[in-house]
């Protein structure tokens, strides 16, 4: 799955003024903060397989098939952070150019959280701003699949602010370091 880097959330946050008539705390009953065995127990029997990042902070959690908005996902992702949830995350491939996902989530996000943002001023990059300043985005991209072959995903995160903005300071000062050459 394609990401957007810390930065331009960061700055999509400050920017972003919209007001939005919910609170977002977490997804399918799954609440930011909670801890990796708590969350896996959530979900339930499902295939599934978790992954350990190459920084020994963060975690992910992958499985299939997931379930959002009364639309079935090739896959879900849970992304921890020092053992605390901190973003989800749901993606759709299908070989043909189809919005009908894209559009069915963005209808969804639209009635929970008000009109989005374009996020680059592009129609299939999209953001929210829940009432507590969570954010969700939401975007259609056109890649490729492991085979080479084309296909479009349709990709929605639901991110906890105030996680990604304690990461970011931790790489903040991570990088400091380095350039001061502790």
């Amino acid at each position: 799955m394609k990401r957007l880097s810390i930065t331009l959330i960061t700055v999509a946050i400050a920017l972003f003024s919209t007001y939005a008539a919910e609170k977002l705390t977490g997804v399918n009953g799954i609440k930011f903060g909670w801890k990796f065995d708590r969350c896996v127990e959530a979900i339930g029997d499902v295939p599934r397989k978790h992954t350990n990042s190459d920084n020994e902070n963060e975690k992910k959690f992958y499985y299939s098939p997931a379930q959002w908005a009364g639309i079935e996902w090739n896959g879900g992702v849970l992304d921890f952070f020092n053992d605390k949830l901190y973003q989800v995350g749901f993606l759709k491939s299908t070989a043909n150019d189809d919005k009908t996902t894209f559009n069915t989530a963005r209808t969804h996000l639209t009635d929970l959280y008000g009109d989005p943002i374009k996020i680059q001023s592009m129609e299939s990059n999209l953001m929210w701003r829940s009432k507590n300043g969570n954010i969700v985005m939401l975007e259609y991209v056109k890649d490729s699949n492991k085979d080479g072959a084309t296909q479009f995903t349709t990709c929605v995160y639901f991110i906890d602010n105030k996680e990604v903005v304690k990461k970011a300071k931790k790489v903040d000062g991570e990088l400091r370091e380095l350039l001061k050459g502790r």
